[in-house]
């Protein structure tokens, strides 16, 4: 019981860090530590991960700092990855955009659209895990960028 209660006070406490946080430390952050090698935020950094330009409109803070401090919590699954091995030998990995019957499609990790036959695939296996690294931040670090995540809305990114 105390760790379900450890847990659900961690939670309630993800809005007093989006208002704690310091949004510009938490931009300069995500800038600094490789976020966008996976993310976009508006028209920087990577479209392999889930695009953040407007999730301060689609996750509230809480959501924000649980998929910041346990990654593996909650996988969408539009922001799932698929690792693909084909007949010829070789496995291909990237987010899944589509699948069913007669193709697998995605875009993988050099930002390339790939689509492959059923006819030429042996096997795929749709990952709900470890897809990104649990990163190593202080609770303030961790408060900054929820802050700037909550910010980030509409069309522009601040």
């Amino acid at each position: 019981m105390l760790q379900r209660l450890g847990a659900w006070a961690v939670l309630a406490a993800a809005p007093l860090f989006a208002q704690s946080g310091d949004a510009a430390k938490g931009k300069a952050l995500i800038a600094s530590s490789g976020c966008t090698s996976c993310h976009r935020i508006g028209d920087q950094g990577s479209r392999t991960g889930p695009d953040l330009s407007e999730i301060g409109d689609k996750r509230t803070a809480e959501k924000l700092k649980t998929s910041l401090v346990d990654p593996d919590e909650e996988v969408l699954p539009e922001n799932r990855y698929v690792s693909v091995a084909l007949k010829d030998g070789t496995t291909v990995r990237g987010r899944i955009l589509n699948h069913d019957a007669i193709s697998v499609q995605l875009i993988d990790t050099k930002e390339d659209l790939r689509s492959f036959q059923t006819a030429a695939i042996k096997g795929y296996t749709i990952l709900t895990k470890g897809l990104m690294p649990k990163p190593q931040l202080t609770d303030e670090q961790v408060a900054d960028i929820v802050a700037y995540l909550s910010s980030l809305k509409g069309t522009e990114a601040p």
